[in-house]
């Protein structure tokens, strides 16, 4: 039998504090490795492949700005609710994907939405960031989507 303990945000000092209490016990065999939480182009296009049109659509759109999407110009072009549920769609895919072991259910999300304005109170998230670590990865996907679905994106212009 094998036992996986993932602990995340946890101290160094917490983690080396649980496996002691492993350690010694009868056939008890502890081994550490740090979670592959990189972005291949491989998974990438595995997201993609594995996501909602809408989902498609805002990733292709930050490979296109470079890993930069203006959401006020985004929603102008697809409507007032083109941003919502993309996001909430990533995430379960993402979570998905660990789940069948395509990627570390540490992997990061490969994109970050800038923080509304403090001082408007509530306001639309005014855009998105794909990390430059992240873009090589995802441009590759996108281009390989595209071509695989004969430019099978909505369009984007």
């Amino acid at each position: 039998m094998d036992l996986t303990i993932t602990m995340k945000g946890a101290s160094e000092d917490f983690v080396r504090e649980v496996l002691q209490s492993f350690a010694g016990a009868e056939g008890v065999e502890i081994a550490t490795e740090p979670a592959d939480t990189e972005w291949t182009q491989d998974r990438a296009y595995r997201l993609l492949r594995n996501s909602n049109i809408r989902v498609v659509l805002l990733l292709s759109q930050l490979v296109k700005g470079d890993g930069w999407l203006d959401a006020h110009a985004y929603r102008e072009k697809w409507g007032d609710n083109a941003l919502r549920g993309p996001s909430a769609a990533l995430t379960k895919a993402i979570t998905r994907g660990a789940k069948a072991g395509w990627w570390s259910p540490n992997i990061p999300s490969p994109l970050r939405p800038t923080t509304p304005d403090p001082s408007k109170g509530w306001s639309k998230t005014g855009g998105y960031y794909l990390d430059d670590e992240h873009l090589p990865a995802f441009r590759a996907a996108v281009e390989r989507y595209g071509q695989e679905n004969r430019g099978g994106f909505p369009d984007a212009e």
